[in-house]
């Protein structure tokens, strides 16, 4: 059966994977952005092998080069360098013009890993040697790690020889090799065609390989690029006088509006390029002991939730996008710690909690009932919640998980006991990845990992104090992804976890951090997956999620002295919806874009703009 007619998705598709090979992950999200939100869902992505746009020029240059040998008749002629596909000209990349200086790199440049340099024993004109060539000889190839993450950069691009002709000497090329491995050969001598990369934790970055000397190319080693600073594209606003900002959160669907909170004040900005943020203060410190214990925008962005606590009291005022009051919501007997709204729908559950109960209430906004339906009591402290679709949820506080239904009211239907009263599970997070869903928990203090639904468990999974954990998003809504969480620690480090629900284990398949004596206080991934970000107490980092490796992008505050109430060491535990004792609160957001970060710390909100 002849192949498919070649279609522009063929061609898209074949650049998309060679860019993210080489290490060009920016240019590879740019594309995928203007063509295709999930190349992976194309019906052939699956038989597609690595390295195939690098092999497929290749062998069209193999094809080339017959053709120019052979005459009509089919004799051989001589193949001249003008007959070359680019041509007879030498190309020397020392002498093209070089990428912007390191003070010019700005975050609409974000990063664009160099090549290595060609070796010069040799002048290498398309592929070829300028010295006489001879027969074809077998070619016997070591290699580095075929997978394709390799000490943070992407794995070498091996192609079987250069335009087909390999010369009569080749000079001495020494790489790292892998564990005993050498490079195989397929039918059609492309080498380690049929291997897939996989993931690996991060290791010392390696010296660059140089390559393609004298026309045989053994591999391309990409060098790590100078991670961007994005401190030129970065508005700093000055929030909360005394106080400290704990909650930052974007307007669904909206860049250009964004909300800081803290335990006295509560303030919506309104961002516009070139101007000063519009801002509007919903709650503000008079005096009268009103504290602000919860914030949430409703998945469409029409309403922001907005919960204080007063007088033994808690109470939640609905504002609209122009920070006007549009609804009271009835008052609670405790503090209101929680607001969680489904990822659709209009439903919201509270978390009304104190020192020894905790109630989980559902308000569903388009019925707007004059009193909260029948609470689910629990005999603990709530310190999370998490939906999962529209009639289930997870909360999680002592020593146990709670999982829930959801129809008109909330109830539990299941709990998951495990661990020390001392050591609650602080923080909860869910996915639908097959046929069952799973639950993932973790213990701030004893810095432990659990999921509760397949009864997988890892003690010690940092050396400090959990600060944060995310899910890695799926905006495919694919079935049967992978899962991969982050976690944050005081130890210095954000760590990404593959979780093998099949064998019951987590895998650290990176392991990250942004310098020594910079505890990770928040961490998050960007709305497609692609990138993580985690910031210290007034830094911040960003990395090619699948690639780990050094940073792409960093941010640190001018004023790096800046020092404000809270900065003892001590966990953070669920900013949002529990705390503890000289918490370091910092809070870190994507937009839904993925294109601007909002960065509490201290006082102040960093909006770091990453495309502008």
């Amino acid at each position: 059966m002849a192949n498919p007619a070649l279609t522009s998705h063929h061609v898209n598709y074949l650049i998309w994977r060679y860019l993210q090979e080489s290490g060009h992950g920016e240019a590879a999200v740019t594309l995928q952005r203007a063509w295709n939100r999930d190349p992976q869902t194309l019906p052939f992505a699956p038989y597609i092998r690595t390295h195939a746009l690098v092999s497929l020029v290749q062998k069209g240059l193999q094809y080339h080069e017959l053709e120019q040998s052979l005459d009509k008749e089919g004799n051989t002629v001589p193949y001249e360098p003008s007959d070359y596909f680019f041509g007879p000209k030498p190309f020397d990349p020392e002498q093209q013009p070089q990428g912007p200086s390191e003070a010019s790199v700005r975050a609409d440049q974000l990063p664009v890993s160099p090549t290595g340099k060609i070796a010069q024993d040799g002048v290498v004109t398309n592929g070829h040697s300028t010295a006489e060539l001879a027969a074809p000889q077998n070619v016997t190839i070591s290699r580095k790690d075929d997978r394709a993450e390799a000490n943070g950069d992407e794995a070498a691009m091996d192609v079987d020889s250069t335009n087909g002709i390999p010369t009569e000497s080749k000079p001495d090329i020494t790489e790292s090799p892998s564990q005993g491995e050498t490079a195989t050969l397929d039918g059609d001598g492309d080498v380690n065609m049929g291997i897939r990369p996989a993931l690996q934790d991060q290791e010392p970055t390696a010296a660059p390989t140089f390559t393609l000397t004298d026309g045989q190319s053994v591999g391309v080693q990409i060098t790590p690029a100078k991670a961007a600073d994005l401190s030129p594209d970065t508005a700093i606003i000055d929030v909360a006088g005394e106080d400290h900002v704990t909650t930052t959160i974007w307007r669904p669907q909206d860049p250009t509006v964004v909300v800081a909170a803290g335990d006295t004040f509560c303030n919506l900005y309104k961002l516009s390029s070139g101007a000063e943020p519009v801002q509007e203060k919903l709650v503000e410190n008079k005096g009268d002991n009103v504290l602000v214990s919860a914030v949430a925008w409703d998945p469409l962005g029409q309403k922001l939730a907005v919960a204080t606590y007063n007088d033994m009291r808690g109470s939640i005022t609905m504002y609209d996008v122009a920070g006007n009051a549009v609804d009271l919501l009835p008052e609670v007997p405790r503090m209101i710690s929680g607001l969680k709204w489904a990822e659709s729908g209009s439903q919201l559950i509270l978390v009304a909690s104190d020192s020894k109960m905790s109630e989980l209430v559902l308000w569903d906004d388009s019925l707007r009932p004059e009193e909260f339906p029948p609470p689910q009591i629990v005999d603990d402290s709530v310190f999370d919640v998490s939906w999962l679709g529209r009639t289930q949820a997870f909360a999680c506080g002592g020593m146990s998980v709670y999982q829930c239904d959801v129809d008109s009211s909330i109830h539990l239907s299941k709990t998951f006991s495990g661990g020390d009263p001392e050591q609650p599970w602080t923080f909860i997070r869910c996915a639908n990845p097959g046929p069952s869903p799973v639950a993932v928990a973790a213990s701030s203090s004893s810095a432990s990992l659990w999921v509760p639904t397949h009864d997988i468990r890892l003690d010690d999974a940092h050396d400090g104090h959990i600060t944060a954990i995310q899910l890695k998003p799926n905006p495919s809504e694919q079935p049967n992804q992978s899962l991969i969480l982050a976690s944050s620690s005081t130890d210095d480090t954000i760590k990404l976890w593959h979780i093998d629900l099949e064998s019951r284990s987590f895998e650290c398949i990176h392991r990250l951090s942004l310098g020594q004596s910079l505890p990770v206080l928040a961490g998050c991934f960007s709305p497609d997956g692609y990138a993580v970000a985690a910031a210290s107490k007034d830094s911040l980092a960003i990395w090619n999620a699948q690639r780990g490796g050094p940073a792409m992008a960093t941010w640190k505050s001018s004023s790096a002295e800046h020092k404000d109430s809270k900065e003892e060491e001590g966990p953070t535990v669920n900013g949002h919806n529990g705390t503890l004792e000289d918490a370091q609160d910092r809070s870190l957001t994507w937009d839904t874009d993925g294109k601007k970060l909002a960065f509490g710390f201290g006082n102040q909100l960093a909006i770091i703009n990453l495309q502008r």
